[in-house]
């Protein structure tokens, strides 16, 4: 009986107190792998590197080139035209005396070849090109819009993936560092049985505690890789196939200072911010001016020209003047083409300024949620899961519970510490919804510095 006594004391002393003492590793960074590769990603770095090696920012910046070509193409006059001709070769002369073809045959000038050189050129009417080039400039400025926002856009899939990222990971330690101790205890618990001094019941449950540990972590770790493939694919690196998916390549945590703004404040940033509403505005005013385009040409261009011209020994010259006989239906068809899109572009503006707005109250009610959840968090659940964790496990120390009921408090603060986790990532992404949804920044939402990481949420 002592020597039961003194092996059940041993293992409640160094499994309950040590093993399953609080652990600072469970919400903070274990030491540095010297294994892994020397590379570390913060979030400012991969914002920074997505700026100059995303694909779908470049697309848009040649989207950008491309408009700016068509600018300057919009800004040319038309090119004048010459036409040379030879008229009149006489046959056969012509073929069995070339040389003769320049002269003029005696007394009949009927029969001289003629040479002419027409010069012509198209001057445009009703101010056609200075519409052509305010059009382009609109559009070039919609490219450059659609930059903006394109980069709006990834930039938030960006953060997204990185806190998911960080989510995985913090989970994961919290259940390798149970999953640790758990081995540890059922190695004692195997002692204890092959020796005789109990049961086989509990080291059963601490086997299964095991395999949903192990499970649980399993999907950490998945939800770690993915999220740092995507954050590296979001970056240009996607090909890159590096293997670095240790805990240490990502610099950072859950934690986003609060923001002190009101749904008012918001509407406003996002309206006079937002770069996919700026982009509907110009193609609406680039709309406008392709309208006024289309009504300048009702308006009939003029083609005007000189000529020389030779026969036989005499020289002439002479003026040319063109003008359509009829510009009606083909104008008609064009004005039709301008009138259905700056209607299709009215109810695309009005459509993305809705978005705009229901962006917005999304982004703030996640926020305001997201907040709630955090400071109770903060403030009552984790201290309420660590006294019955600390009560159940000083009352199994004690032999006045049995491990199921310690079991069953351990995986309930498992659950807290991985809730509180969920409640951090979720504040954190309702930030940088917020953001996106008003296209500014953090420090232009409260005035003051934002924080990727790293500040307390008291």
């Amino acid at each position: 009986m002592l020597r039961v006594c003194l092996f059940s004391s041993c293992f409640i002393t160094g499994v309950l107190t040590l093993g399953f003492a609080p652990r600072a590793s469970a919400q903070s960074a274990p030491a540095p792998d010297n294994s892994s590769a020397t590379r570390r990603l913060t979030l400012q770095r991969a914002v920074d590197a997505l700026v100059t090696r995303n694909l779908s920012v470049i697309a848009a910046r040649y989207n950008v080139d491309l408009f700016r070509a068509q600018r300057v193409a919009a800004a040319l006059k038309p090119d004048p035209t010459i036409v040379v001709s030879a008229t009149q070769l006489t046959l056969p002369r012509v073929l069995t005396q070339p040389k003769y073809a320049a002269f003029a045959v005696a007394d009949n000038s009927v029969l001289d070849t003629q040479f002419s050189v027409d010069v012509e050129k198209v001057v445009e009417r009703g101010g056609k090109r200075e519409l052509r080039i305010a059009e382009a400039d609109l559009s070039a400025q919609v490219a450059e819009a659609q930059l903006s926002n394109e980069l709006r856009q990834q930039t938030f899939e960006l953060k997204e993936a990185f806190l998911s990222a960080l989510l995985a990971r913090e989970n994961l330690r919290i259940f390798r560092d149970n999953l640790h101790d758990f081995d540890r205890m059922q190695r004692v618990f195997a002692a204890q049985v092959d020796e005789g001094y109990t049961a086989g019941v509990d080291l059963r449950r601490i086997g299964l505690e095991l395999v949903e540990l192990q499970g649980s972590m399993s999907a950490a770790e998945t939800g770690y890789v993915q999220g740092v493939r995507d954050v590296l694919n979001l970056i240009g690196e996607g090909e890159s196939g590096s293997d670095d998916v240790s805990l240490e390549l990502l610099i950072g945590d859950l934690t986003v200072d609060p923001l002190s703004v009101d749904i008012e404040a918001i509407r406003k940033l996002a309206l006079a911010n937002r770069a996919d509403l700026r982009a509907a505005q110009l193609e609406l005013d680039a709309a406008n001016a392709a309208m006024q385009l289309a009504e300048a040409n009702r308006t009939r261009d003029v083609t005007v020209g000189v000529q020389y011209l030779r026969s036989g020994p005499d020289n002439a010259v002479g003026i040319a003047l063109g003008v359509p006989l009829t510009t009606a239906r083909r104008a008609g068809a064009v004005v039709a083409q301008a009138t259905a899109l700056k209607r299709q572009t009215e109810a695309r503006f009005r459509q993305v300024r809705a978005q705009v707005l229901t962006d917005v109250e999304k982004a703030f009610v996640a926020y305001r949620i997201g907040n709630d959840r955090l400071h109770l968090f903060d403030k009552q659940i984790l201290r309420q899961a660590t006294q019955v964790r600390d009560i159940e496990q000083v009352a199994y120390r004690e032999g006045e519970r049995g491990l199921l009921s310690f079991l069953d408090a351990q995986r309930a603060y498992n659950q807290t510490l991985v809730s509180y986790n969920q409640a951090r990532h979720a504040f954190a992404l309702s930030v940088y919804q917020l953001e996106a949804a008003t296209g500014t920044t953090a420090a232009r939402l409260t005035g003051t510095p934002s924080a990727a990481s790293g500040a307390s949420h008291e």
